[in-house]
């Protein structure tokens, strides 16, 4: 008996062996197809972002832009409101009633 123990047990470990290396998975036409079509929205995706970032950075540029020609309107107006505040004193070192300036004659090349 103690034979056929031994002939049965290396029978038995052939016979999983056997099933066991034949069934390997297979991966099915329709997966296949499927993960083609993943990939291809991935590189889509990426291509996307991309773009999106250059966007982006294109926006933030222009925003700065505008953001500086705020600043700068909102300087001339608070120039002009205080101005308007000060009517009709807006300038009070000038004397309109003064004789204008007359500028000084340019100054002659002094030959050597």
């Amino acid at each position: 008996m103690n034979k056929w123990n031994g002939a049965m047990v290396a029978i038995a470990t052939m016979s999983t062996a056997l099933v066991l290396t034949s069934c390997t998975c297979k991966i099915k036409d329709e997966q296949l197809a499927q993960i083609r079509q993943l990939r291809t929205d991935e590189k889509q995706l990426a291509v996307d972002i991309q773009k999106s970032e250059s966007d982006r950075s294109r926006i933030q540029g222009e925003l700065s832009s505008r953001q500086g020609e705020v600043r700068n309107c909102n300087q001339r107006l608070s120039f002009v409101q205080d101005k308007k505040a000060k009517w009709p004193n807006v300038w009070p070192d000038w004397d309109p009633n003064a004789p204008e300036p007359t500028p000084e004659p340019a100054p002659t090349p002094k030959k050597k």
